[in-house]
């Protein structure tokens, strides 16, 4: 006896609470799904079915031997699936939904290597910086940062950490001073972006707790990438995501202040629909975001860039000797 094939005839039978429905949706006689039963029931020494003429009815034992029947063969389903779509080379669109700054900042390159891997499949990007429904709106996946993700039936992988940096430009900080404290903040032009969870409060750790300043400036706007150019100018300080600002700290163009007074950080998360079998265009990029975030990734807290060093001038030699080749 095929006791796979055995299981899944119980099973069909079961959902169809009849033999006849049973052999017509598994393509069998109805005298062939009564035999595998009455084997199955044999091997198992137990009665799975009680029948009568007119109804059909699952035992105790029955019910439990369908729940585990169930849950076994939905894995070795899945499995198959995976297996299969292992060997399967992704083709169709793909929608991906992700935040306005975060997708003109870092997303980019993440596509280009995707579409030089995969080149069978087409990629769609929507920036959007609202919350948008998966199902509703027939996206694949969608990237979000957040510090926590709302209940549902999606599906959600964490990628890395999401740090968000104080800075400004060398030149504010030299005619404005730097601040040493986050409560200082409150005499300085702050840049404000409007779509962090609480714009105008910035909270920093302190070594006594939680210290939350209340900010104001002169520019806002919803989208950080627009507010890295008058942080370059010297219009104030910002408090940005590290890929809005990365670079600039890196080269020099922009300074990290208050260090010592950390924020809490957001989480990068891939989130796709949850389907019994991942199809492969969904796995490849949910592979490839996980691939390129390793560690942080291009979205890694920044270090700046050391100051350069002047090179010292040769000592001269003060006995006004010259130098004499060696013979």
């Amino acid at each position: 006896m095929d006791i796979v094939s055995a299981m899944r005839t119980y099973r069909q039978v079961v959902d169809s609470s009849s033999f006849t429905a049973a052999a017509q949706a598994l393509g069998l006689s109805k005298a062939a799904v009564s035999k595998q039963i009455s084997d199955l029931e044999a091997h198992l020494g137990a009665a799975l079915l009680h029948r009568t003429t007119r109804r059909l009815n699952v035992t105790e034992a029955g019910q439990l031997y369908f729940e585990r029947c169930q849950r076994l063969l939905d894995e070795l389903d899945l499995a198959e699936a995976e297996m299969r779509n292992l060997q399967t080379e992704p083709t169709g669109r793909l929608r991906l939904s992700a935040p306005g700054n975060f997708g003109e900042a870092v997303l980019g390159p993440i596509i280009c290597e995707l579409q030089k891997r995969y080149p069978k499949m087409t990629v769609q990007v929507e920036l959007s910086n609202r919350f948008v429904d998966l199902l509703e709106e027939g996206f694949d996946a969608a990237i979000r940062i957040r510090t926590t993700l709302p209940d549902s039936s999606l599906i959600a992988r964490r990628l890395c950490p999401v740090d968000r940096v104080a800075c400004a430009a060398p030149g504010y900080l030299k005619r404005h001073g730097t601040p040493r404290h986050p409560r200082e903040l409150a005499d300085h032009n702050c840049l404000i972006y409007t779509l962090s969870t609480s714009p105008h409060d910035w909270t920093f750790n302190t070594p006594t707790g939680p210290h939350t300043v209340r900010v104001n400036g002169t520019i806002q706007s919803n989208n950080s990438q627009l507010l890295v150019d008058p942080l370059r100018a010297g219009h104030g300080i910002a408090l940005l995501p590290a890929f809005s600002v990365g670079a600039d700290i890196q080269a020099g163009r922009l300074r990290r202040i208050l260090e010592p007074f950390p924020v809490d950080r957001h989480d990068l998360y891939v989130v796709y629909p949850h389907n019994r079998h991942l199809s492969p265009k969904v796995r490849v990029l949910v592979d490839l975001l996980a691939e390129w975030f390793q560690d942080g990734g291009p979205i890694a807290c920044p270090k700046e860039r050391a100051p350069e060093m002047k090179e010292k001038p040769a000592a001269k030699d003060r006995s006004g000797a010259k130098e004499r080749s060696l013979r």
